[in-house]
C-alpha cells in the first residue's frame, strides 16, 4: 500500500470506519490490468478538477490555474492552451458538432466570465459577461446549439454568445450547482439541498423568457448528483447519500434509495455515505458511489443489484466504465484508481475463446454480469501514480482512461492490449513496405 494510501486509510478509520470494514488488496501482479502504458501531460500548476472528451484523440483538461489545456491522447503531447480567465475554471461543455467548420467548447470560470473557444486554434471567439456572478455550471439546451449558465442567475445563451434570456433568483437562495435538461423545454436546477424547476419559451425572433415552475421538497443535505434516467425519470443524490427518483410529468420523487440510515453525518460531520457520482446505465439502474464503495440499483423494481461497500480506503471521487463495460473504474481520495470486473469473462475475452466473443457481444455479457446478483465480483486491477486524490475519470473506449488530481498531472492509462495490436499493425505494415521495394 502506498504511504499516500495509508495516510488516508488511518484518517477515515479513526474517523468514520469500524476495524470491522475490510478493504480489498490486490498484488503487485495484476495480470487483467491492461491499463499499464501511462503518458503524464504536464502543464498545469495547480489542482485539475475537469476533464472534457472532444473525440477520440482529444479532452480538454481545466484546472484552478486558470488555464483550459487540449491535448492529444493518442501521442500525449498538447495542442493548444486556452488562456484569459483570471479565475479557476469551474465547468466546461463541448459545443463541437460533426460536420462544424470551428470545433468550439465553452468555459465558465470564477471570474464571472463565460468564454467561447475555438479548439482547433486556441482563439477565444467570444467573451461573456452578463452572467454577473460565479459560474458554476454550464447546460446544452436544445438543438440549435443553445446552452445555459447557472450560479446566482439562470441564463440563456444562443451558439454565438448572445443572451437569450436570464432569471434573477431569489437572493436567500444558494447558487445553481448543477443543471439537467428534461422534456417539455424544462430545466432542473440544484440549489443546496433544493431542486428548482424553470421552464424556458421562445418569446419571438431569437428572444426567450425563463419561468420558475415549482421548487421541489428538499433533501436532508446538499444535493452532489443530478442525472437523466429515462425520458419520464430523472434522480438526484445528496450528501447524506440519499437518492431519489422524481417523475419529470408530475415532478414528484416516488422511490428512495440508501435513505435508512440515520447517522448519516458521520464522526465530526465526514458524511461516510455521500454520493458523489452517479452513472445512468440501460435507462434502468443507477451506478451509484456512496462514500468508499459504490452500488448499481435498479429503479424498476427498487432493487439492490450489486453493492461493494468499501472499494477504496477513502470516498470515491468518480466512477466509469471502460472497455465496453468489461471495467468498472473507480477513483478516490485514497490517490487510487481501481479496476473491478469478472476474472471469467476477462479471461474468455482476451482468449477469444467464448461465444460472447466470437460473436461480438462481449459488451451484452458484461451488462448481464454487472446486472445479476449472484455475479461474483472482483478487484482486478489497481492504477497508482496520483499523489493526491483523483478528481475525475474520462473513458475513451478501449483505447484508454484519462485522469486528472490535485498534484496537477493529466495520466492517460493506455491499454496495452490495444497499443500491442497497433505496434503490430504497424510492423506488419512496413514489412510489407519493404518487401515491395
Amino acid at each position: 500500500m502506498s504511504v499516500f494510501k495509508r495516510f488516508w486509510s488511518g484518517v477515515e478509520r479513526s474517523s468514520s470506519k469500524s476495524k470491522s470494514e475490510v478493504v480489498d488488496e490486490i498484488a503487485e501482479y495484476q495480470p487483467y490490468n491492461p491499463f499499464t502504458e501511462l503518458l503524464f501531460l504536464e502543464q498545469h500548476n495547480d489542482i485539475v478538477r475537469l476533464l472534457l472528451r472532444i473525440d477520440s484523440k482529444r479532452c480538454v483538461s481545466a484546472a484552478d490555474d486558470n488555464l483550459a489545456v487540449v491535448w492529444d491522447i493518442q501521442f500525449g503531447y498538447k495542442l493548444v492552451t486556452l488562456s484569459g480567465h483570471t479565475r479557476p475554471i469551474t465547468c466546461m461543455l463541448n459545443l463541437c458538432k460533426r460536420g462544424d467548420n470551428q470545433q468550439q467548447i465553452v468555459t465558465g470560470s470564477s471570474d464571472k466570465q463565460i468564454r467561447i473557444w475555438n479548439i482547433d486554434t486556441g482563439d477565444c471567439l467570444n467573451v461573456l459577461t452578463q452572467h454577473e456572478s460565479s459560474v458554476k455550471c454550464l447546460l446544452s439546451f436544445g438543438g440549435d446549439g443553445c446552452f445555459c449558465s447557472g450560479g446566482e442567475i439562470l441564463c440563456l445563451w444562443s451558439r454565438k454568445g448572445d443572451l437569450l434570456a436570464s432569471y434573477k433568483c431569489d437572493e436567500t437562495e444558494s447558487d445553481i450547482i448543477k443543471m439537467i435538461a428534461i422534456r417539455n423545454d424544462r430545466i432542473v436546477a440544484s440549489m443546496d439541498k433544493y431542486l428548482v424547476v424553470y421552464t424556458i419559451k421562445q418569446v419571438q425572433g431569437e428572444e426567450a423568457e425563463i419561468s420558475l415552475v415549482k421548487k421541489l421538497p428538499p433533501h436532508r443535505e446538499p444535493v452532489r448528483c443530478l442525472i437523466n434516467m429515462a425520458d419520464d425519470i430523472f434522480a438526484s443524490a445528496s450528501l447524506d447519500g440519499t437518492v431519489k427518483l422524481w417523475k419529470t410529468d408530475s415532478l414528484l420523487s416516488y422511490r428512495y434509495f440508501n435513505s435508512e440510515n440515520e447517522e448519516y453525518q458521520g464522526a465530526e460531520k465526514t458524511f461516510p455515505y455521500s454520493v458523489d457520482t452517479m452513472l445512468c446505465l440501460k435507462n434502468r439502474y443507477i451506478v451509484a458511489s456512496i462514500g468508499s464503495g459504490f452500488t448499481i440499483y435498479d429503479i424498476e423494481t427498487g432493487q439492490t443489484v450489486l453493492r461493494k461497500e468499501h472499494a477504496h480506503h477513502s470516498k470515491i471521487n468518480d466512477i466509469t466504465f471502460t472497455c465496453e463495460g468489461l471495467y468498472l473504474a473507480t477513483a478516490a481520495v485514497d490517490g487510487s484508481i481501481r479496476l473491478w470486473s469478472f476474472v471469467d469473462v476477462i479471461k474468455d475475452t482476451i482468449q477469444g475463446n467464448s461465444a460472447s466473443h466470437k460473436h461480438g457481444n462481449t459488451s451484452s455479457r458484461m451488462l448481464e454480469k454487472w446486472l445479476s446478483v449472484e455475479s461474483k465480483m472482483s478487484l482486478v486491477g489497481e492504477c497508482l501514480a496520483h499523489s493526491g486524490p483523483v478528481q475525475v475519470l474520462l473513458d475513451c473506449d478501449d483505447e484508454s482512461i484519462v485522469s486528472c488530481g490535485v498534484d496537477g498531472l493529466v495520466i492517460v492509462w493506455k491499454n496495452e492490449n490495444v497499443q500491442m495490436i497497433k505496434r503490430n499493425h504497424v510492423i506488419q505494415t512496413m514489412m510489407m513496405c519493404d518487401g515491395i521495394v
